[in-house]
């Protein structure tokens, strides 16, 4: 299967961690996922791996769409719970 994530017609090189992450996100935009939440999405072949592995997805995930989008950033941070998609910004 080809995970392919295109954003104003520019395609996204991703990472098979960035895509979930991003589908996961863009799958109900405006709600908040925990990092825990966000690692069942991720990871789901039962490996240990902790949630600040989420945070550095997200940086990643972020800088890539903020080079399609002229440096929007839509994913906010909610502190002390999760992530969220805010599009369109």
């Amino acid at each position: 299967m080809a995970l392919r994530a295109t954003l104003r017609g520019q395609v996204l090189d991703l990472t098979p961690a960035e895509f979930k992450l991003l589908r996961t996100l863009a799958a109900q935009p405006g709600r908040v996922y925990s990092r825990n939440a966000v690692l069942d999405q991720l990871h789901t072949d039962g490996r240990s791996v902790t949630d600040r592995a989420v945070d550095s997805h997200v940086r990643n995930l972020r800088r890539k769409l903020a080079a399609a989008t002229d440096g929007v950033d839509p994913i906010r941070s909610v502190y002390g719970v999760g992530y969220a998609l805010e599009w369109p910004p």
